[in-house]
């Protein structure tokens, strides 16, 4: 659809900031919910209350709104606003179990086990949607730079992946995953085995497997993530 006359269109970097606001915002209202900070039942500040706090425009809330909702951890309820759900405390308390003393080894082996055998999914189940926020976690990695914007389209990217599989299980479970990699020891691995070439070999990485999946084809996906997740296994821990 053209664009009438007078209407201004955002650029790439405009959807891209966006995009990144919309990540972070999710990401933090997650781990407040995750951590017990809004517990199950209680209500979250208003959109505009929301967007005040954090310092975005609606949209960027009403799209981060939009992501936890699809993940299964708020609920909109007529008269009531938005609350965290019941399923939202099951999986905190998951999580609360020693699983946050799982070793990179232990982490490591089992994504190895268990992201590759979800590209059937992601290739069934991703929508058109799914497959563009894939590639622009891809595209925008291509222009981070330094640790922590690695680090933010790294998680994303393969947040984006497992999404894309509208598998709640799936879902919840990396989120435990997520949980784990933000762990002291597991960052402190990983920052001393990352930098600027390497970070570019992982984009190389990402995009053949974003391309397998934008093309669903499932076995070339799941070939390229087993790939790339071993060599991530053999960089940080030489085997």
């Amino acid at each position: 659809m053209e664009a009438s006359a007078g209407t201004i269109l955002p650029s790439r970097s405009q959807r891209a900031r966006a995009r990144r606001q919309v990540d972070q915002l999710h990401a933090m209202l997650e781990r407040q919910i995750d951590q017990g900070r809004i517990r199950p039942g209680e209500r979250l500040a208003t959109e505009r209350e929301l967007a005040l706090q954090f310092g975005a425009s609606r949209s960027v809330v009403r799209a981060a709104l939009a992501e936890l909702h699809r993940v299964g951890k708020i609920v909109r309820k007529v008269g009531h606003g938005t609350v965290v759900s019941a399923s939202a405390d099951a999986s905190r308390g998951s999580i609360s179990l020693p699983l946050l003393d799982t070793s990179p080894a232990e982490l490591l082996e089992f994504r190895i086990a268990f992201e590759p055998g979800l590209a059937d999914a992601m290739t069934l189940n991703g929508s058109e949607r799914d497959l563009r926020a894939i590639m622009e976690c891809v595209d925008n990695g291509d222009e981070a730079s330094g640790m922590e914007e690695w680090e933010h389209w790294d998680r994303s990217f393969h947040k984006r992946l497992v999404a894309a599989t509208h598998n709640r299980l799936a879902i919840g479970v990396f989120d435990a995953v997520i949980a784990i990699r933000h762990e002291r020891p597991w960052l402190k691995l990983k920052q001393g085995h990352t930098d600027a070439a390497r970070w570019q070999e992982y984009q190389s990485d990402h995009r053949k497997i974003a391309l397998a999946v934008l093309d669903r084809d499932a076995k070339a996906a799941g070939r390229a993530i087993r790939a790339h997740l071993l060599k991530v296994r053999t960089m940080m821990l030489g085997s």
